[in-house]
């Protein structure tokens, strides 16, 4: 049985993109594991909305995020679907056992 670190090893090396690589770097880093809209992580990678959805579907198809779409008001009182992405649970808890070996 392949432990949690090396599946994540085979599913980073199974050819995401660079940018989807970015964007599942800036979840490790900065989600700690709850659900993100996608404004906020393609501003922590300094992208527009539009320019994530691409890869963070090579993340999904990899298994590596979950995404997940609501039905909320918006900013302007309207209702309007919002896409949530978050890290899978096998692929936040191998992260953070690799935040706590670096440090270390």
């Amino acid at each position: 049985m392949n432990s949690p670190s090396t599946t994540i090893d085979n599913k980073l090396a199974a050819g995401i993109s660079d940018r989807a690589f970015r964007l599942y770097c800036a979840l490790v880093l900065r989600s700690a594991g709850e659900w993100v809209d996608i404004p906020r992580i393609a501003s922590d990678c300094h992208l527009k909305p539009h320019q994530v959805r691409a890869p963070l579907t090579e993340l999904a198809t990899a298994g590596l995020i979950h995404r997940e779409r609501r039905y909320e008001q918006g900013a302007s009182g309207r209702k309007t679907w919002h896409t949530y992405v978050r890290m899978t649970s096998d692929s936040s808890a191998s992260a953070i056992d690799h935040a706590t070996e670096d440090a270390a």
